[in-house]
């Protein structure tokens, strides 16, 4: 038992090392009944630097000697669902429907943990772990944490995010035996990966569903792509380049969403059928910060077309994942 609480001050001590002094102040202080005045004399009486480090020192000092180890479990899931709905991470779309269940925000975030568990009993999943559900409301979405644990080992943890009222939610894992339960406990009965990803959770949900967006009727109709000679600073563009910079910036729009990822593949015939008959098959991905950025940069270099079917993730595709049949066409 004493190991297993020593496990636990040393997670919480990870945890509020990566926070930033606001967030520490603003989640983890209140947890534990300190205020920050409290702490930043003992930070400053230790002759320690102003920082989450120092911090999460200070406090664990303080909690190893005033709460049980019952009671340091029970907060360390909580702090560290507050830290990753404040985290940059990968987070995947589903697409939720068939909804059974229809409850305001407040009653719905009451009752996911005993939804989760009684999903997870009926579905026998690992009779001999118990589930562990936390659930934290910030901003738009509510957040929860999912993870089977027993006095041995503990699983894998499962995060969701989700816009309530909205059949949409973002998820860590598509491969989590966990999921099923956690849309069950939404209030839905099924779920499809929408096959789109990203860190930014506005901007994936912004790609989802254009109500997400300040103008949400953006693009409606695509504007008319004619190539014509434009006055430029030096004189007059017969290229065409600064004609593609302006309808790529048209198609994308003034606040593109922001995504890290595109995968492209492509089939086509074998360029001498005679000797293979076969399709060649050609997988390209590409990393950026900014996906909408490098597109924009690639059109005006004319390294593509701004009518490239690449320009259309954001708005008809809404995938950063694209199949092109024929690479000619």
């Amino acid at each position: 038992m004493q190991s297993s609480s020593k496990s636990k001050i040393n997670e919480l001590k990870s945890i509020v090392s990566k926070m930033s002094l606001e967030l520490c102040c603003a989640t983890v202080l209140p947890e534990f009944g300190l205020q920050w005045r409290e702490v930043s004399r003992a930070v400053r009486n230790a002759r320690l630097p102003m920082a989450p480090a120092s911090v999460a020192r200070v406090l664990c000092r303080h909690i190893g000697n005033s709460l049980t180890g019952d009671e340091i479990a029970e907060i360390v899931p909580r702090l560290r669902l507050k830290l990753i709905a404040t985290q940059r991470r990968t987070w995947h779309v589903v697409q939720l429907s068939e909804q059974i269940i229809d409850e305001p925000v407040n009653v719905l975030t009451r009752r996911i943990p005993t939804r989760v568990i009684q999903a997870l009993q009926e579905a026998k999943s690992r009779r001999f772990m118990t589930p562990e559900v936390q659930t934290h409301k910030l901003g738009d979405l509510i957040y929860i944490s999912i993870q089977m644990m027993s006095d041995t080992r503990n699983g894998s943890i499962l995060y969701v995010a989700t816009p309530p009222g909205e059949p949409v939610a973002l998820v860590s894992s598509l491969h989590s035996s966990l999921l099923r339960a956690c849309i069950q406990a939404l209030g839905y009965k099924k779920y499809e990966d929408a096959s789109l990803n990203g860190h930014d959770k506005s901007s994936l949900l912004r790609i989802y569903n254009t109500n997400h967006n300040e103008h949400p009727n953006f693009l409606d109709s695509l504007p008319e792509y004619n190539i014509m000679p434009i006055t430029v600073r030096n004189g007059i563009d017969y290229t065409g380049r600064k004609m593609d910079e302006e309808y790529a910036s048209q198609i994308l729009g003034p606040d593109p969403p922001q995504l890290s990822r595109l995968t492209v593949t492509a089939e086509k015939e074998f360029f001498a059928p005679e000797r293979l008959n076969k399709k060649m098959k050609l997988t390209i991905q590409l990393k950026s910060e900014d996906i909408a950025k490098t597109l924009q940069y690639w059109a005006a270099k004319g390294a593509i077309l701004p009518t490239s079917d690449l320009f259309q993730i954001f708005n008809k595709i809404k995938s950063n994942k694209i199949h092109i049949e024929d690479a000619d066409e």
